[in-house]
């Protein structure tokens, strides 16, 4: 479950999916009772509840403007955890600008997983997320990361790759690996126009981010990149799983300010339409308007593709973003997965070929030890980790 605290952001980003910035805030009455549907409900209603961990985010606009609230979530949502015997696991995904000393080393006490939104270098940062007015955001972020990683938090950034900052991809890997990155999440903007001339910056820049991912796996400090990590994953393990495709509505749920529930963060918006609402704290989970999401991808020409069997492209709200339907990826995306696997492949055959010690057990050691934990014969585990990876 992920709240969204409030619909008020100080930024202003060029691609920015949600919508007007304002100042709607979730009361505590909502937020309390967002717990109780997260902890107390039927089962039927709420089919997360059977996996464990309980995960549970927090999101805006800026969740920091409202960290008074999340703060007092976060501790509730412990003390529920600890007197059922519930495993929790809290989450933020903030734009750094508003992370203080005090407010870092609270969140490493409540044990909350912070995500960074950081562009990367400062060329590319400054081109895509301005404050509102226009100043640069870069040096005020590169601070709250600072903090962060002083308080023990660790670094976790997403870096929006989009048609503005593209050209400085290989930099900003770089950049946010020397910063101390220990995952560089990038999320591609595909709600925005690609020309071809993006796309061939967009797969030098891939070319230059995958050699900073294989640099740091033969130092023997792996980076979590999942641009190149799921697709090497994948092919270790022969294909993408169920829990590896998209959850939105049924692994997955937002309540926005005003208590309506969505299936996914990013379909919040501005909560003024109830086109994608699937139900309100007052009335449930509408599981009819759940099962009526379609989920992708299903374009009929993607049963031709040869990377069907490890495709991503069933992102409800990246298939929403690009071609206005849940279950439709548009061109770009087609593109993106195709480039990401040739990429990742190339790096994941040298690495191979070099029987690095450190890139075995990042990909075929996590399938060989995902696949025990889940009970699976363990002789099958290890002839499937030795499959070679796809070509």
């Amino acid at each position: 479950m992920t709240l969204v605290l409030t619909h008020e952001c100080n930024l202003a980003c060029s691609y920015c999916y949600t919508g007007e910035k304002f100042r709607r805030e979730m009361d505590w009455e909502t937020a309390s009772r967002s717990l109780d549907l997260l902890f107390d409900a039927p089962r039927e209603q709420t089919p997360w509840r059977v996996e464990a961990p309980i995960d549970l985010g927090f999101f805006g606009g800026e969740p920091l403007i409202c960290f008074d609230m999340m703060e007092r979530v976060a501790v509730e949502a412990r003390a529920r955890a600890e007197r059922e015997g519930r495993r929790l696991r809290l989450a933020v995904t903030t734009n750094g600008t508003l992370v203080t000393a005090e407010r870092a080393r609270r969140m490493k006490e409540l044990d909350v997983q912070v995500t960074l939104s950081l562009d990367g270098c400062r060329a590319a940062h400054e081109a895509t997320r301005p404050q509102r007015g226009g100043r640069s955001s870069f040096d005020d972020v590169v601070a709250g990361a600072q903090q962060m990683l002083a308080a023990g938090l660790g670094l976790q950034v997403i870096a929006v790759v989009a048609p503005e900052n593209v050209r400085w991809l290989g930099e900003s890997v770089r950049f946010l690996a020397g910063l101390g990155a220990k995952e560089i999440i990038l999320n591609p903007a595909f709600e925005c126009a690609w020309s071809d001339a993006d796309l061939g910056l967009w797969e030098r820049g891939l070319e230059e981010a995958v050699e900073v991912y294989a640099e740091a796996i033969r130092a023997g400090r792996p980076i979590a990149m999942p641009t190149f990590d799921n697709k090497l994953l994948a092919a270790a393990k022969g294909g993408l799983a169920s829990c590896d495709t998209c959850g939105s509505g049924d692994r997955e749920i937002a309540v926005s300010p005003r208590g309506n529930l969505f299936p996914c963060a990013r379909m919040v918006g501005e909560d003024r339409d109830d086109k994608l609402v699937i139900g309100h704290l007052d009335t449930g989970i509408d599981r009819g308007r759940v099962s009526g999401l379609k989920r992708g991808p299903a374009d009929p020409a993607c049963g031709e593709c040869a990377e069907q069997w490890r495709c991503g492209a069933s992102c409800a709200c990246a298939n929403l973003a690009e071609t206005g339907t849940t279950h439709l990826p548009g061109g770009t995306q087609c593109w993106y997965e195709q480039a990401t696997a040739r990429i990742a492949d190339g790096a994941g055959h040298r690495l191979l070929e070099e029987r690095d010690p450190t890139f075995l057990s990042w990909t075929y050691g996590r399938v060989a030890a995902a696949a025990r934990s889940a009970g699976q014969n363990p002789s099958r585990v290890e002839r499937k980790v030795r499959l070679p990876l796809a070509t």
